[in-house]
């Protein structure tokens, strides 16, 4: 995955030259009529278990019903809900139930007022499969549901800019791996600073800056900021937001805490998550007069980041894959998939995480059990799973491949 800096900066100055429009074809190409240097690709990840990419929003207890003779759950649209209620008369005791700090659930109430079942229907937004997510211990429950991003239709969907999130990990990995003495200083500046305390958004700030900056701002647009997007080699790489994904394919995945002795600990964590088996499609395009890397550079350096996951985290639980095209998308992945920290430092990684997760977690450095980790040699010290079906999946992994 060598990049040709000649190459690029020759169709950089043919891009400058022609004022930013080029219209030369390339003949026999799907590029025909358009940019030459603009190389589109179709893509799809396979999910191979449930995958969830948050929207910020939730659903509480009091919105959803489930319906535990059909395995589905009910989310409920609030405006027929409250005409519903107040057609059958009952407004006011709706009111005291939503007012009031109630542990009932929806359903509880629904069945307190005499609703049947047929009547559920009447108020529902959108029904979907209820997973495993309802099997644990009932102190285990979820109380209220993480919901997937949705579009203007209510239909799920991944936004280009969490698949262009997981492309620049894995490409950030690649650099740091191959131009290692590129970014020794930054390496000794983050085992310096990683014990130093700070808020969790602004831990070692300075330090990923300057990674980005190293790997990925080359373009040398504005040479008095290097900082400044402009110069960013990653503006050429547009990532499209997925095809939108039928509502039959959201289930519910309860967050799963594994050990490396093979413990199971459930959470009172309910994500909606795309099914294990759900395609999602997307297109990717390469504009090659700046951006320097090709699509097989992309898919190399997504193979590579995860045999780094593999090797230095997953086999460790045994879980995870060695297959190719094995990628890890969404919330709910753990640590690992979102930073660079193993391949940076290898095994060395467990010493920074540990000295990350002391200095940014405060009590909860405890109450998560954090002091295990470097005895372990492994951190996170435990892999993020969910049920599906009576499985058990490692969360966000999937299969990425050019259709």
């Amino acid at each position: 995955m060598k990049k040709d800096m000649s190459s690029e900066n020759a169709g950089t100055k043919k891009f400058a030259d022609s004022g930013g429009v080029n219209t030369r074809e390339t003949a026999g190409s799907e590029n025909t009529g358009r940019n030459e240097f603009l190389k589109p690709y179709h893509l799809k990840i396979h999910a191979l278990s449930p995958i969830h990419i948050g929207s910020g929003d939730k659903i509480t207890k009091k919105e959803y019903i489930y319906l535990p003779w059909d395995g589905t759950v009910i989310v409920s649209d609030i405006g027929k809900l409250y005409d519903f209620v107040c057609r059958r008369g009952r407004r006011q005791q709706y009111m005291d139930y939503m007012l009031k700090n109630s542990r009932d659930e929806l359903g509880g109430w629904f069945r307190d007022q005499g609703f049947q079942k047929k009547d559920y229907t009447q108020c529902q937004r959108y029904r979907m499969d209820a997973g495993d997510a309802f099997q644990c211990e009932r102190n285990a429950r979820p109380k209220e549901i993480l919901c997937f991003v949705k579009d203007a239709y209510g239909l799920p969907y991944v936004p280009g800019s969490s698949i262009k999130g997981m492309l620049r990990t894995a490409l950030l990995a690649w650099e740091i791996i191959h131009e290692e003495e590129n970014f020794s200083r930054i390496r000794r500046d983050i085992q310096r600073n990683s014990g130093e305390r700070a808020r969790r958004d602004q831990c070692l700030s300075r330090e990923t800056s300057a990674l980005e900056e190293t790997a990925f701002h080359t373009l040398n647009r504005n040479e008095k900021r290097v900082q400044d997007a402009v110069n960013c080699n990653l503006a050429g790489l547009i990532v499209s937001d997925s095809d939108p994904i039928g509502l039959d394919r959201l289930t519910l995945s309860q967050k799963i805490d594994y050990t490396l002795d093979g413990k199971e600990k459930p959470l009172p964590v309910l994500r909606e998550t795309l099914m294990p088996g759900t395609d999602i499609r997307f297109k990717i395009t390469i504009d090659s007069s700046f951006c320097p890397y090709t699509i097989e550079n992309i898919l190399d350096a997504l193979d590579e980041f995860q045999k780094i996951c593999y090797t230095y985290f997953y086999s460790r639980f045994k879980r995870g894959s060695r297959a190719e095209g094995t990628v890890w998308l969404g919330g709910g992945c753990g640590f690992l998939s979102k930073t660079v920290l193993y391949p940076m430092f290898g095994k060395g990684a467990v010493e920074v995480a540990d000295g990350i997760f002391r200095n940014t977690l405060g009590k909860n450095y405890e109450v998560h059990k954090h002091t295990k980790d470097k005895s372990l040699g492994v951190a996170p010290h435990v892999c993020k799973c969910t049920r599906y079906q009576g499985k058990l999946y490692d969360m966000g992994m999937g299969r990425i491949e050019v259709i």
